[in-house]
């Protein structure tokens, strides 16, 4: 599924990559063309932000957060009932090792054309489904939610140790240079 086909059955409104997104989590670093130009060797991570390092706590939601192995992406809910999740991350850098956790019955992970986008699916029951990933050379991370069919609220959206609510859902994590 990409971002149009998101989009045109109204499940989240991705955001072009561009002057409104660069805004769009205001704790982003400014773009700096260091950055935007030094990667780091094959097989190495990007290097990202202080905020998106480390294991959020356990909130209903998703999770996510970097560390030396690369992006974790967890989602869970404290009910009994399922609750769908998706999501999409975009990039003009590659996505790499991507790693479905604990997938189920009707969960996908797939990753797109030129290794840009990553779209997942995850029906969850209370437990814990996700994805990792590598990144390679990539100045961004677009991120976009939904549960049951509707945009995730920013509440419900954790990032790193310190879990950073961003201010709107999608959401733009700038690369630090290396």
């Amino acid at each position: 599924m990409n971002v149009k086909q998101i989009v045109a059955v109204g499940v989240m409104a991705v955001a072009l990559v561009g002057a409104s997104a660069s805004a769009a989590f205001a704790a982003s670093p400014p773009s700096s063309s260091s950055a935007a130009s030094t990667c780091l060797p094959a097989g190495h991570d990007d290097a990202w932000p202080a905020y998106a390092q480390g294991v959020p706590g356990r909130d209903p939601g998703v999770r996510l957060w970097h560390d030396s192995a690369g992006w974790h992406i967890r989602v869970t809910h404290s009910s009994v009932h399922d609750r769908v999740f998706i999501g999409e991350i975009v990039t003009t850098g590659t996505l790499i090792d991507v790693k479905p956790v604990r997938l189920e019955k009707n969960d996908y992970v797939r990753l797109g054309t030129n290794s840009h986008t990553l779209a997942f699916r995850f029906n969850n029951y209370g437990g814990t489904d996700g994805v990792d990933f590598a990144t390679h050379c990539a100045p961004f991370l677009e991120f976009g939610f939904a549960a049951d069919g509707h945009e995730l609220s920013v509440t419900h959206i954790s990032i790193g140790a310190t879990a950073h609510n961003p201010y709107f859902d999608p959401f733009v994590i700038r690369r630090t240079a290396a």
